[in-house]
C-alpha cells in the first residue's frame, strides 16, 4: 500500500511559480491543493463503489458477535469521513486510530480490502505481514462496552482489536494474549518502534524517524525540523498528551510520551507556534510556546513524498 505514491502519480494540475535568479529562471512545481483533494475524492468514491457491491447481510462465522448492519455502516462511515475515526473512551487504541486515519484518507481501498478480508475469512495479508487475530479477540469484537461511540462501531472494534493482537512491542512481552478489559491496559499500548514497524508493514513508502520512548529528538529547533518534514510528506508526532492538553486536571504530569497525533500544519504566529493536528476523531488548532513544543514531542515520523517529476 502506498499512502502517497499512488496519489501523486495522478496529479491533474500544477501551479508553476517562476522565481527570478541571477543565473536565469528557476521553475518550482507546486501541487495544487484542489487537484490533490480531487484525487483523494476519486479514491474515496472508488472504495464506496466497491463497498456497494458487498453482501451486507451475511454474518461472519469468524466474528460471532459482529452484527452485519453495524459492521458495514461503520465501514461506510469510516471511508466517507476518515477524520472522524477515533479510539473510543478509555482505550489504548490511539496509535492504531492514527494509522487508520491516514489509511482511510490516502488509500481507503486498501483499508476496505483488509477489513472485509478479516470479516469474511478471519485473516488478511499485508505487504509484509499476515494478520490472523486470536479466537479470544474474535469472540470479543462486537462486545466492547462503556467505550462511548465505539460500543456500536463493530468494524472499529474488529479492526483495533486485530491490530493490537497482531502487532507487539517490548511493552507486550509479558502480556501477549487477550483477556477481557485488555483494551484499556498495556496489552493494547503502542510504543514508538512498534508504531513505526506497523506503518512499514502497511506501506512501501519511505519513512524517516527520530526520537524514542524516553528521550526527545536531538534537534536544536523542533519548529525548524518539523516544518521541513511537513514539506517532505505526512508527519506523525509521538507526544506527551499532558502538554498537549494542559488544561485537563491531573495531580502530576508524567514526563513520558502517551499519544499519537497527525500534524497537518505548523506556523510561527507572533512568537507562538500555531499547530493544526488530528486526534480523537477531530482536527484541532491551538497556539503553544516553543518551550511547550519541546516538552510535548518525543518522536517524529515522516511518510516521505516522492519528488514530483515535470
Amino acid at each position: 500500500m502506498h499512502l502517497l505514491k499512488n496519489c501523486v502519480n495522478l496529479i491533474v494540475s500544477l501551479i508553476v511559480v517562476i522565481i527570478s535568479t541571477n543565473n536565469g529562471l528557476t521553475q518550482i512545481n507546486i501541487i495544487s491543493t484542489q487537484a490533490y483533494d480531487s484525487i483523494l475524492a476519486i479514491k474515496q468514491q472508488a472504495a464506496l463503489k466497491l463497498l456497494n457491491n458487498e453482501d451486507t447481510l451475511s454474518s461472519s462465522v469468524y466474528w460471532p458477535n459482529i452484527k452485519p448492519a453495524l459492521f458495514f455502516s461503520n465501514v461506510r462511515k469510516n471511508i466517507t469521513y476518515p477524520a472522524k475515526i477515533n479510539q473510543g473512551h478509555s482505550t489504548n487504541f490511539c496509535g492504531y486510530a492514527a494509522m487508520t486515519h491516514l489509511l482511510l484518507k490516502y488509500n481507503p481501498g486498501i483499508y476496505l480490502q483488509h477489513v472485509i478480508s478479516l470479516y469474511r475469512t478471519g485473516k488478511t495479508s499485508l505487504e509484509k505481514k499476515s494478520l490472523e487475530p486470536s479466537l479470544a479477540v474474535r469472540n470479543m469484537a462486537g462486545n466492547l462496552k462503556n467505550k462511548a461511540e465505539l460500543d456500536i462501531l463493530d468494524a472499529d472494534q474488529l479492526w483495533f482489536l486485530t491490530l493490537a493482537d497482531q502487532f507487539k512491542g517490548y511493552m507486550n512481552v509479558l502480556d501477549h494474549s487477550y483477556n477481557p478489559g485488555d483494551e484499556n491496559k498495556m496489552w493494547a499500548g503502542t510504543n514508538l518502534a512498534k508504531f513505526n514497524r506497523m506503518l512499514k508493514d502497511f506501506t512501501n513508502d519511505t519513512l524517516s524517524m527520530v526520537g524514542s520512548d524516553f528521550i526527545r529528538p536531538l534537534k536544536n529547533s523542533f519548529y525548524d525540523y518539523i516544518s521541513q518534514q511537513l514539506l517532505s510528506g505526512i508527519v506523525l508526532l509521538y507526544v506527551n498528551s499532558k502538554f498537549l492538553y494542559p488544561h485537563k486536571f491531573t495531580l502530576f504530569k508524567l514526563r513520558a510520551p502517551t499519544h499519537f497525533i497527525v500534524l497537518y500544519d505548523m506556523h510561527d504566529v507572533d512568537n507562538l507556534i500555531q499547530i493544526r493536528y488530528w486526534d480523537y476523531g477531530l482536527k484541532t488548532e491551538q497556539l503553544i510556546t516553543r518551550k511547550r513544543l519541546r516538552k510535548l514531542i518525543f518522536g517524529v515520523t515522516t511518510i516521505n513524498q516522492e519528488k514530483i517529476e515535470k
